[in-house]
């Protein structure tokens, strides 16, 4: 069972419960992500400086190498602050689940 997490324009994030892992759909593709690669994923995104970017000398591309696989993703700039967007949006949803959880479990057993 597939739950849907954050979703962008182009891609979303959905949490898988019987694989414990987190995918990314992206570009027509359903890419697994566990706990700790989606982590080290958004590290690299975060990581870009986007002024940079925008500098006509820089390419106007960046190519991500997924960290559980031997696959890459050529980004260009939109690409990488829809990425940002999408992965912010998930972690967001994630804490805010987490604290939710945190205090109904408080609540619950302390009567």
């Amino acid at each position: 069972m597939q739950e849907e997490i954050y979703k962008t324009k182009s891609a979303k994030i959905a949490q898988c419960e019987l694989t414990d892992s987190f995918l990314l759909m992206y570009d027509q593709e359903e890419i697994p992500f566990k706990l700790c690669d989606l982590y080290a994923f958004r590290k690299t995104i975060m990581s870009f400086d986007i002024v940079e970017l925008l500098d006509s000398a820089a390419p106007d591309a960046e190519i991500v190498h997924l960290p559980h696989c031997d696959r890459f993703l050529v980004l260009s700039i939109r690409e990488i602050l829809e990425f940002r967007e999408l992965l912010n949006g998930t972690f967001d949803t994630l804490a805010l689940n987490s604290a939710v959880q945190k205090i109904l479990r408080k609540n619950v057993f302390n009567f």
